[in-house]
């Protein structure tokens, strides 16, 4: 056979060659749907993930699927992209998360209602189907998803209206099981802190926050007091009968309240507005116990701070 014989007979040689050989894999598994998606999402919404074939039934999902609030989400999916995945540290919205039998299908029922008004991420990292490959994004790209829905705001009724209005940083040891902040609402309408966030001013100067989640108890009644700690919250101190806590910070309170110098701390509501202030500017003092507000309809000013001898009366 001639050199051009065999050219012109390649092309069909390489036809019948993958005729013969082995079967092409199916197309890979993509993410095919999700739920709630766009605004008015309910606030005791499930969220659920659809995708087009199943997914790896050991998969640990808690390390790559995760709810978040929007301010999180950029945090959220870099954790979930990574080689390490999620873990206990990183700012989602705590759920149940649920792999159907047919394994094409995730639920994440979040562990108590989400907060009003609020956008919140559903986040996709890298996933394996139950062949080992990869799972898509729905535009074919091996890549962390992430979507993003908002929750029906609030009903109209009377606005609550917190005041922080004492604090304590130098706990004794495991000084996370310690720290506290307490919120008292002087205003009409109840106050719910799911959502909230507290800054800290750094000894650089910058702020730094974490976001609030509840911890016990229920939204705060006009006229009641509550409290924010961190997750290491050992319930030390003698309290109220179901005072309400919200846990803000994996372990310690904003990541640990510093002992060294006088407190600066504030409250955003989950629209990234203060809504209250302690020791902004530095008028507080520094104290080797708590710092408590003197009169609480009084302004946060140096003459309304004082040093307490202990720990504080946190609830109270």
């Amino acid at each position: 056979m001639s050199p051009a014989a065999r050219r012109g007979l390649a092309p069909v040689l390489a036809l019948a060659a993958a005729a013969c050989g082995p079967a092409a894999p199916e197309p890979h598994v993509r993410l095919a749907g999700w739920t709630p998606d766009g605004p008015g999402a309910p606030l005791d919404a499930v969220a659920t993930l659809s995708f087009t074939g199943p997914l790896d039934p050991g998969a640990p999902l808690a390390a790559r699927v995760a709810l978040a609030r929007g301010a999180d989400a950029r945090a959220v999916a870099a954790a979930a992209g990574s080689e390490a995945g999620l873990t206990g540290a990183a700012p989602v919205v705590p759920c149940d998360l649920l792999l159907d039998p047919a394994g094409r299908q995730v639920t994440l029922r979040p562990l108590a209602p989400l907060a009003a008004g609020l956008v919140h991420a559903l986040v996709v990292g890298p996933l394996r189907d139950a062949a080992g490959r990869p799972v898509l994004d729905p535009d074919g790209h091996k890549r962390t998803f992430v979507t993003s829905f908002e929750t029906v705001a609030a009903p109209p009724g009377p606005p609550p209206r917190p005041v922080l209005a004492e604090a304590l940083a130098d706990a004794a040891t495991p000084e996370a099981g310690g720290e506290y902040l307490e919120v008292w609402n002087l205003g009409q309408g109840a106050l719910d802190l799911e959502g909230w966030r507290v800054a800290k001013r750094t000894a650089g100067g910058s702020w730094s926050t974490c976001t609030a989640t509840l911890a016990a108890g229920a939204p705060i009644a006009p006229g009641g007091a509550g409290l924010l700690t961190g997750g290491g919250w050992d319930g030390r101190y003698d309290q109220p009968a179901g005072v309400a806590r919200w846990a803000c910070g994996a372990t310690a309170l904003a990541g640990g309240l510093a002992n060294d110098r006088a407190l600066e701390l504030r409250l955003l509501d989950p629209a990234g507005q203060v809504r209250a202030t302690l020791g902004e500017g530095g008028v507080a003092p520094r104290c080797a116990g708590s710092v408590e507000r003197l009169d609480l309809e009084g302004p946060d000013a140096a003459g309304n701070w004082a040093c307490t001898d202990g720990v504080g009366t946190p609830g109270w």
